[in-house]
């Protein structure tokens, strides 16, 4: 069971994603990113959160950059 938070900042065609990764890799040098294919869409999960305050912190930088991010908890 994983209780990490993660922040999905994209999702749709595979070159707009690794495109959106790649740009989100200069501009949060500090957070990990991975793109998750979820079919018919690939989305884009970054960094690993253990709590939620946290998770809330980071996201709401990010969200400055990506309006349309949203904080999820992937149940793996």
């Amino acid at each position: 069971m994983n209780d990490r938070y993660k922040v999905q900042i994209f999702y749709g065609s595979n070159e707009e994603a690794k495109k959106t990764l790649s740009q989100f890799k200069k501009e949060f040098r500090q957070l990990d990113g991975t793109i998750v294919y979820t079919d018919p869409t690939f989305k884009v999960w970054v960094g690993t959160f253990k709590t939620r305050i946290e998770a809330e912190r980071n996201y709401k930088e990010i969200l400055k950059k990506y309006p349309n991010a949203l904080l999820i908890r992937p149940n793996k």
